[in-house]
């Protein structure tokens, strides 16, 4: 057998290998760390409750796995017997568990996904969240030596992601995913960071665990930066020291796995004395009871020696080619392994790889041939895209173009809602104006004259008294109008801020008719306030009291002598309606048009600014007329 040829497949079996060895760590933590092996026969040898019993031979199942595959075997066969038996199905999934494995590092990966799919059913039926991530883990690594990547991928992100969500307690399996991230993404380039990330995240939580088995790994797979760094000698040194503390541990398979890692060192660009290494890791495969897995490395010793001529060696290695072929495995009735074909099939590998080889060297022959053909293809491609470009420069231009409208109707619009502002402003300064020159020239004018009837009548006091009431009561209804006139201006420049508040709709009707009692009685009119006493709405309190003060004033300025004005107000379908009726005598319907005439009518002004207050406690307000004589002012607000 050739030597290229079987150290290919020898380093792509150990390659594969690796993964499914790295589990191992998962049966032992998920139980937490192993008692020692006589400790467990003691124990088990004490033990009279049927449930402990099968859960010690579990235990001494998975220790026996690291040992001897063969005991590890036998316990976990007798532990699925009793449990089943029981209908313990805690002790069914953790006998199928072990099962699972030892079939796994016997290389019958079909066998060992039967029954690590008949353990994750179990553990799911237990809801044991931590049991199920070991298991998908397990299966992981089986559909992948069976080479079914998807199923593969499928069982690993979901025991990765459910490890991320496992208390603090069983953070152990989340270490041993870690390693297997690790491993699986090891030679992508492309996730360098999140390696290194796992590696170190593993590392640190293996520390919480000092007798175990992960550190292990961590440390044998970290000492591959030392070879990349040039410090080969210090790598295999750290290798030996690793398995040395394997066996003391009484670990020889770990032992064995960390030896293969020196598989990989020549890659690296470091020599080791790998036939030493291939003979140390048989020799501990043959102590674990594991050589299925350990078939490369017999076939390649066999290839080393017989191509150095050492007779000594091959004839030793031929012995034991035909020991294992003769060998049972599992039990009496089992099946036997055919090493002997195992090994004809390795020599006709080598072939088929030489074949591979010459059809990739023919294959870049004809690759440089149609390199020349790609340059004038390539040519053509830079032909388009400057044609692309030319295109894309003049679409940038048109784009440019079209901005610049878009720019100029935007100044268009601004000049336009400046030209309406100003518009507004000119109204409200006529506004204003016109109130100024009608609300104040008609009192001032009034306090002056009765002011200068007071001389008339010094020697009768009654008199003077009546004209002093009346300059009070005019002086007091000019300081209201100028009140409201200023509130007006205030809400009219920027910078006001509405903010409602709960207002009692009643009281403010009493504040405005106490306020209009004066001009109420000299037309003699009957004021009928019909407002619910409990009704509230959101508003201004001051704004809200002007509104109905001006309302209140034309109604009974438009009112006929002696009549009748009725306030009422209701809520409906969350807003409430504010109602005033004055009875005009007639021709309510010219009153109704001469107060949307703001400019020609000074009550028209006060209607106006009504309005306006309205508006900023976001309301309405209309005037309608009724039967030709009814005057009717309508106010909403939302509730």
């Amino acid at each position: 057998m050739g030597k290229t040829g079987s150290g290919i497949r020898y380093t792509q079996w150990i390659s594969s290998i690796c993964l499914a060895v790295a589990l191992l760590c998962t049966v032992g933590k998920v139980r937490g760390q192993s008692p020692q092996l006589p400790e467990l026969m003691q124990e088990l040898q004490a033990q009279r409750d049927s449930n402990e019993y099968v859960l010690t031979l579990g235990k001494i199942g998975a220790l026996y796995m690291m040992i001897n595959l063969d005991s590890s075997f036998y316990y976990g066969s007798r532990e699925l017997e009793i449990a089943s038996r029981l209908h313990d199905k805690r002790g069914m999934a953790d006998a199928y568990d072990v099962i699972s494995f030892v079939y796994a590092l016997r290389t019958d990966f079909n066998i060992a996904g039967i029954y690590g799919y008949r353990a994750l059913q179990l553990h799911k039926a237990l809801s044991d969240s931590a049991r199920m991530c070991a298991t998908l883990s397990h299966l992981y690594l089986y559909y992948r030596n069976m080479g079914r990547p998807v199923e593969a991928g499928n069982y690993f992100y979901e025991a990765f992601h459910m490890a991320t969500r496992l208390p603090p307690s069983a953070d152990s399996i989340y270490s041993v995913l870690l390693v297997n991230y690790g491993m699986r993404f090891n030679s992508d380039s492309t996730r360098k960071d999140s390696v290194q990330w796992a590696w170190r995240m593993a590392g640190q939580k293996a520390k919480k665990y000092p007798k175990g088995r992960i550190g292990l790994y961590v440390d044998a797979f970290c000492a591959d930066t030392l070879v990349a760094q040039g410090r080969g000698k210090e790598a295999e040194k750290k290798i030996n020291e690793l398995a040395d503390i394997a066996l003391k541990k009484g670990l020889p398979y770990v032992a064995m796995d960390i030896y293969n890692r020196l598989e990989t060192y020549e890659q690296l660009g470091y020599k080791v004395d790998i036939a030493y290494y291939r003979e140390l890791s048989y020799e501990l495969a043959k102590q674990a009871g594991c050589i299925e897995l350990n078939l490369p490395t017999v076939a390649a010793l066999f290839d080393y020696y017989e191509q150095h001529g050492n007779k000594e060696k091959v004839n030793y290695y031929s012995k034991e080619i035909m020991r294992m072929a003769g060998q049972n495995r599992y039990q009496s009735d089992g099946f036997k392994i055919n090493y002997i074909d195992y090994f004809l099939k390795e020599q006709a590998l080598q072939q088929l790889t030489q074949s591979v080889m010459k059809q990739q060297r023919e294959l870049e022959a004809r690759r440089v041939k149609k390199q020349q053909s790609q340059f004038v293809m390539i040519g053509l491609f830079i032909i388009v895209i400057l044609l692309f470009i030319l295109l894309f420069s003049r679409y940038g231009q048109y784009v440019a173009s079209q901005e610049q409208e878009r720019q100029l109707a935007g100044s268009y619009a601004d000049i336009s809602l400046k030209s309406v502002a100003l518009r507004a402003n000119d109204e409200f300064k006529n506004k204003l104006i016109t109130i100024i020159a009608h609300d104040f020239r008609a009192p001032l004018y009034y306090i002056s004259n009765v002011a200068g009837r007071l001389k008339d009548y010094e020697d009768d006091p009654g008199t003077m008294a009546a004209l002093i009431k009346k300059i009070a009561d005019v002086s007091g209804s000019t300081l209201a109008v100028f009140d409201n006139i200023l509130k007006w201006i205030r809400l009219q420049l920027a910078g006001f801020v509405y903010k409602p508040v709960d207002c009692n709709l009643y009281d403010t009707m009493q504040a405005a008719l106490k306020q209009a009692n004066g001009v109420v009685a000299e037309k003699g009119l009957v004021m009928v306030n019909l407002v619910p006493e409990e009704m509230t709405l959101p508003a201004d309190v001051d704004m809200l009291r002007t509104v109905h003060l001006h309302l209140l004033r034309l109604s009974v300025h438009y009112a006929q002598p002696g009549s009748l004005i009725i306030m009422s107000a209701w809520e409906s379908e969350g807003v409430v309606y504010s109602r005033m009726i004055a009875d005009t005598g007639g021709d309510a319907v010219s009153i109704v048009k001469g107060l949307s005439d703001w400019q020609q009518d000074m009550y028209a002004v006060s209607y106006a600014i009504t309005k306006d207050f309205m508006g900023k406690m976001r309301g309405g307000l209309q005037v309608t007329e009724s039967e030709g004589k009814f005057l009717v002012f309508l106010g909403t607000w939302k509730a």
